[in-house]
């Protein structure tokens, strides 16, 4: 009897965590715009020390500090071993559930190279950024590629969990996986508009050359012609002159 009764204590307890959690979903699908971002859902399983030891890979290459951001961080699943590895490097994480955000600060406490953000990271500044990762929706990974394209500097590395990001230039793909589930992990920097601006400007002044050049070759080709006429005019207009 004893031993039914914690189970069904158990089970209201499973029961009333299970509907609390619905709720919170519930909630915060409808606080971000009914999907405009995504709910809190950790970095788990393989993917995740997929993204850690790539961007391990760009800190430990770095000879200047870095400034890390992490766009959708939750709890700080990424930033935090980060950190903690990486104590010359600075971190920031913006997160816009209160939940999430208030757990990574928990997490983080004694961590003086790292803060969480409470705020929208599409209306953020990343000029001064080194290495950003995300975790965001696919609806959000246009316009977020967008606004990266215009902002971060040449040299910046970013670092895309699951969903591809417009508008940048990939670097790499790299394959990884949930639990079994074969999923992706996208690198891109800056794309090279100025190189690609310049070989067009190039392109169109051999182009406008090129013209310049059949044009006046041409005039000169018809003012050839029209000095023969007029010679060949001149010269049997004496002839006839002579014959009279």
């Amino acid at each position: 009897m004893c031993c039914n009764g914690i189970i069904v204590i158990f089970a209201l307890v499973i029961g009333f965590a299970a509907i609390v959690y619905l709720l919170y979903q519930a909630y915060s699908y409808i606080k971000c715009g009914c999907g405009k971002y995504g709910p809190f859902v950790s970095s788990y399983g393989k993917i995740k020390e997929d993204m850690i030891e790539e961007a391990r890979s760009v800190l430990k290459k770095a000879k200047h500090k870095m400034k890390v951001t992490d766009l959708g961080c939750g709890s700080g699943a990424l930033l935090l071993p980060l950190a903690k590895e990486f104590p010359e490097h600075e971190f920031i994480g913006y997160e816009w559930d209160i939940v999430p955000l208030t757990m990574g600060k928990i997490k983080a406490a004694g961590l003086k190279n790292i803060k969480f953000i409470q705020g929208d990271y599409m209306k953020q500044s990343y000029e001064d950024m080194d290495l950003i990762m995300c975790y965001v929706l696919k609806v959000t990974g246009e316009p977020l590629g967008k606004i990266l394209a215009k902002s971060i500097k040449e040299s910046c590395v970013v670092i895309s969990e699951m969903f591809p990001l417009g508008h940048l230039e990939e670097v790499k793909q790299i394959e990884s996986s949930i639990y079994g589930i074969p999923e992706k992990i996208f690198v891109y920097r800056k794309p090279k508009l100025k190189e690609k601006q310049e070989k067009k400007n190039a392109t169109e002044k051999k182009k406008k050359e090129q013209l310049k050049s059949i044009k006046t070759k041409r005039i000169k080709a018809e003012n050839k012609k029209v000095i023969k006429t007029n010679t060949k005019k001149e010269t049997k207009g004496g002839k006839n002159v002579k014959k009279k």
